[in-house]
């Protein structure tokens, strides 16, 4: 799909649009992961990073669509439930796709864009990392917790975004769980959602 989407963006640069012609780049940036919904009270947020690839398509002088492939490394940090261990951090790796329609109100500020959009995720790791510090060391144990979450992630963006004229951008966006990604069949299963706050840096060519 991505790459269906950058052939169109190709075909649209002979085109009349917005943000001038077709571009392509590279984005690296901060996550502040955590999941909301059942039992999320004494959770915490974990930090992480993400990075990927992003492409603008123009459409009109003020609108465009930003298709990206992006990898993501989520979850959330919380207090132990083990005796023996004080902290744990739930580690969960995504790719995602996500297909961003971008707004320039360019009579307000030149470069500034209002972007909104979802995007798909499929899981890569979940893995339960638990530390024990206790005896003077730290002793870190991890467990696989991919059985007991779905392998798609379904969410939404909303977001601002600013580009310099060089191709250097700036994203700062909101992204929210649309689907559940605790996966496990029982009565007393739970719900909750990926929540991930994003700071990004790019370059588009």
């Amino acid at each position: 799909m991505f790459f269906i989407a950058l052939a169109m963006g190709f075909l649209s640069h002979k085109m009349s649009a917005q943000v001038e012609s077709f571009e392509i780049g590279v984005k690296v940036g901060l996550n502040l992961a955590d999941v909301v919904g059942d039992e999320t009270d004494d959770l915490d947020m974990r930090t992480s990073v993400h990075l990927g690839l992003v492409a603008e398509i123009p459409i009109i002088e003020v609108l465009s669509i930003q298709p990206e492939l992006f990898y993501s490394f989520q979850g959330y940090k919380a207090e132990s439930l083990e005796p023996n261990f004080e902290d744990e951090t739930l580690k969960l790796d995504y790719i995602y796709l996500a297909t961003m329609v971008k707004y320039y109100p360019f009579y307000v500020v030149p470069g500034f864009s209002i972007e909104v959009g979802p995007q798909v995720g499929y899981l890569t790791s979940a893995v339960l990392e638990r530390k024990n510090t206790a005896n003077g060391g730290t002793e870190i144990s991890d467990l696989d917790f991919q059985e007991f979450i779905s392998d798609i992630d379904i969410g939404a963006n909303i977001g601002l975004g600013y580009q310099f004229e060089i191709g250097t951008f700036f994203q700062a966006r909101y992204n929210f769980g649309i689907s559940d990604i605790v996966d496990i069949d029982s009565e007393d299963a739970f719900s909750r959602q990926n929540a991930v706050i994003q700071f990004s840096a790019g370059y588009k060519f």
